[in-house]
């Protein structure tokens, strides 16, 4: 029983790794910001939730669970200034969840 829930768990980690790496490759490095609403629209998410903090920001399409079809309409996005100080205990997590970077934002993408 326990081999089968770390195999399902680990299955998942996986799957989310190759969904950011994915993500990653479609963004690039230029113009984060426009391409994350571009990508948004596209996956016809036109309502947004937005938690908005001091040095944050966390979007996610605005629909009901039913209606969530994909990476883009199902998971959060965090969004920051490229130069936010990130402490070292959070580098890790943040890299591997980074999706774009350019000039002045690193947006970052997490399961729902």
């Amino acid at each position: 029983m326990f081999k089968i829930l770390f195999l399902l768990s680990f299955s998942g980690c996986v799957t989310n790794k190759r969904m950011i790496k994915k993500a990653k490759r479609e963004f690039g490095t230029t113009d984060c910001i426009a391409k994350l609403e571009r990508k948004l629209h596209e996956n016809k998410c036109h309502d947004i939730d937005v938690v908005q903090r001091q040095q944050e920001v966390l979007i996610r399409c605005k629909k009901s669970d039913d209606q969530r079809k994909n990476f883009w309409d199902s998971w959060w996005f965090r969004i920051t200034s490229i130069g936010l100080k990130i402490h070292p205990e959070q580098l890790l997590q943040i890299k591997e969840h980074t999706i774009c970077t350019d000039v002045r934002f690193r947006i970052e993408a997490y399961p729902e």
